[in-house]
């Protein structure tokens, strides 16, 4: 599901947000994880991590 940060699109990257949402709603419900973004300069880390405090922040969440 593309969504919008800002005026930029976010497409492409469907199984990692996923995998990180499903993180996200383990520590939601208590269970205790890791997770570990890792990669090239440029790929896109900053950006799945943006994408995954926005869905934090709209479940509630404090993000700082």
């Amino acid at each position: 599901m593309p969504s919008v940060t800002g005026t930029d699109l976010f497409v492409g990257r469907e199984r990692e947000m996923a995998e990180l949402t499903a993180a996200f709603e383990g520590a939601l419900d208590g269970r205790g994880g890791l997770v570990m973004l890792a990669g090239e300069p440029g790929i896109g880390k900053t950006r799945l991590t943006e994408e995954l405090m926005a869905i934090a922040k709209d479940r509630g969440a404090l993000v700082t």
